[in-house]
């Protein structure tokens, strides 16, 4: 039981930290109106979140190595307790922008301790599982948190969508204290990496893995910005859209399974034809209905594709592998921070094509890219 508790616990921490990233799609033009500022301006502000919880994912990284993971986890959790809270009572936009960026750079706490702690906690079985979850819940964070933040906006008003979540990360902060096995720690030492072992990290695999990753989750955040400014004023319809998108999410659990039949490299040139083909029909449609349909095909893709990515970056990375996963985290926040700009700056259709053109681009250069020797 406890360990079922441990799993739920990481799960919804990670829905409950990702959401951010998502969950003002739905309410900026309730927020633009509560702080008295345009549109854009609103959505500006998931920019500047998404950009300073990227960074807090490079800082806390060697943070946790000089303090124990799971009281880093509690602090981080109810340090964005706190953020979140004091958000409701902000009236400026400017104090918004400003309190969004530190909550961002706290809540990038937890990604990097979390991966952490599953390998000083956890036997490699136990630990597979623990990080698909986490990763299947940042995955599933991108509809659930526009599910929660459009049905509080709709039914009290912009704050409430905090109080909820600051309720949320108080919870999760209790938890990491009292469900979390505590582990061993000793402050490790910093060996210095030998140039070889540099070489790893700046070889071509692991260079173009990171390039493939700026766009995945910049083409999922895009998708539904423009998902709600191509169908505005449609808000029963888009949340039911996004509510049968979850259908896809969790394939992500069984990639495990399917990486002792394939090679990573070989499930992401399938996932990116899936990609490519459920944007390319999208393209021939207008019906929201008939894009739902093809969008449970694009999650599903992406739910694949995220782990194997990781997998694929790892292998060839070799013993720089937290290095590279390090950079992983953070070029893909950085990809997904760009996503709302992207979207005010192109029509729906403009940017289907764009990214069209992007997976294409990768598909061509994975197929072409030597098979990795496990490392």
């Amino acid at each position: 039981m406890r360990s079922r508790l441990v799993s739920l616990f990481f799960w919804l921490a990670a829905v409950s930290v990702a959401s951010n990233i998502y969950f003002l799609i739905p309410m900026y033009s309730y927020l633009a109106e509560g702080l008295s500022s345009t549109y854009e301006e609103a959505v500006f502000s998931s920019t500047v979140f998404t950009f300073c919880y990227a960074i807090g994912l490079l800082s806390f990284g060697p943070v946790s190595r000089a303090f124990s993971k799971r009281y880093v986890l509690c602090f981080g959790m109810f340090a964005s307790f706190l953020l979140t809270f004091s958000l409701t009572t902000i009236l400026s936009l400017q104090s918004f922008y400003i309190l969004r960026g530190i909550q961002g750079m706290v809540l990038g706490s937890f990604a990097p301790v979390a991966y952490a702690y599953c390998f000083d906690a956890f036997p490699v079985k136990r630990r597979t599982f623990v990080i698909a979850v986490i990763n299947t819940g940042f995955l599933m964070a991108g509809i659930i948190g526009q599910l929660i933040s459009s049905t509080l906006v709709h039914v009290y008003n912009w704050q409430a969508v905090f109080y909820f979540f600051s309720l949320t990360y108080l919870i999760l902060s209790v938890c990491a204290i009292y469900l979390l096995p505590k582990v061993n720690w000793n402050k490790p030492a910093h060996p210095t990496p030998s140039s070889s072992s540099k070489n790893t990290l700046f070889q071509a695999p692991v260079m173009i893995g990171l390039c493939m990753t700026f766009i995945t989750l910049m083409s999922f955040v895009s998708f539904y910005e423009e998902l709600a400014q191509y169908y505005a004023g449609q808000e029963k319809e888009l949340f039911f859209s996004r509510s049968i998108a979850l259908i896809g999410t969790p394939l992500s659990l069984f990639s495990g399974h399917w990486f002792k039949k394939m090679t990573p490299q070989k499930i992401m040139l399938i996932c990116l034809t899936f990609m490519i083909l459920s944007f390319s029909f999208m393209l021939l449609v207008k019906q929201l209905v008939i894009i739902t349909a093809i969008s449970i095909l694009f999650v599903s893709a992406i739910a694949v594709f995220i782990p194997s990515l990781i997998t694929f970056i790892g292998e060839a990375a070799a013993e720089r592998r937290a290095t590279a996963i390090s950079l992983y985290s953070f070029i893909l926040l950085t990809g997904a921070s760009i996503g709302p700009i992207l979207s005010s700056l192109l029509s729906f259709h403009s940017t289907l094509i764009l990214f069209i053109t992007l997976f294409g681009v990768s598909f061509l250069v994975l197929i072409f890219l030597k098979p990795q020797v496990k490392g």
